[in-house]
């Protein structure tokens, strides 16, 4: 099994393999000297105090997601954390955006686990944030080597062979309800 801090290396180079990814990705073995305005524990932490992030990082293609830079970590929760609310928990932090929907942490364990939220429905992805970033950079694995980032039909759907290959590799990283969540967040 790849350390946590291979996967994180492993998502630098997934971020640096697609031309077509905007920003910038630096990890560094030192942690960076930075303090963070939300409460970060555990593999967010981790995340956050070995990589520098500019200008929005964003990954292209069938994964596009723009990661949340430190610094706007606390403003990214804007809209999110309301008074009695309780579905969205002051332990949670918001890493990625797609579209309006977010990928976030439960910081609360140490294992960071992944949820996505579509329109403030909130549905488990991974039970840590290395789980879902082994799932997350096989996942860029295939469009990118398998298919060329060509992964849409003629009528612009997801072609089936893709959404086979993504299922079947999912089903060997994640829980079966895990699996389901990764799917919606990236293809409903």
């Amino acid at each position: 099994m790849i350390s946590y801090q291979g996967l994180v290396r492993t998502f630098l180079n997934k971020f640096k393999m697609i031309d077509l990814n905007m920003g910038e990705i630096v990890y560094t073995d030192d942690e960076n000297e930075i303090s963070f305005p939300v409460n970060l524990n555990g593999e967010i932490r981790f995340f956050y105090s070995h990589l520098i992030l500019n200008d929005h990082p964003t990954f292209d293609g069938a994964f596009f997601i723009q990661i949340v830079e430190p610094q706007e970590l606390k403003e990214m929760l804007s809209g999110w954390r309301v008074q009695n609310d309780t579905a969205w928990h002051d332990d949670y932090v918001i890493f990625a955006e797609r579209n309006g929907d977010v990928l976030f942490c439960d910081t609360k364990n140490i294992t960071s686990p992944v949820y996505g939220s579509i329109q403030k429905r909130n549905f488990i992805i991974s039970s840590s944030l290395a789980d879902f970033l082994d799932s997350f950079c096989s996942a860029i694995e295939i469009e990118q080597s398998k298919y060329d980032g060509d992964v849409t039909a003629d009528d612009f759907n997801f072609r089936e062979d893709f959404l086979k290959d993504i299922d079947l590799m999912l089903k060997n990283k994640l829980k079966d309800v895990e699996a389901e969540g990764f799917k919606q967040f990236f293809f409903d």
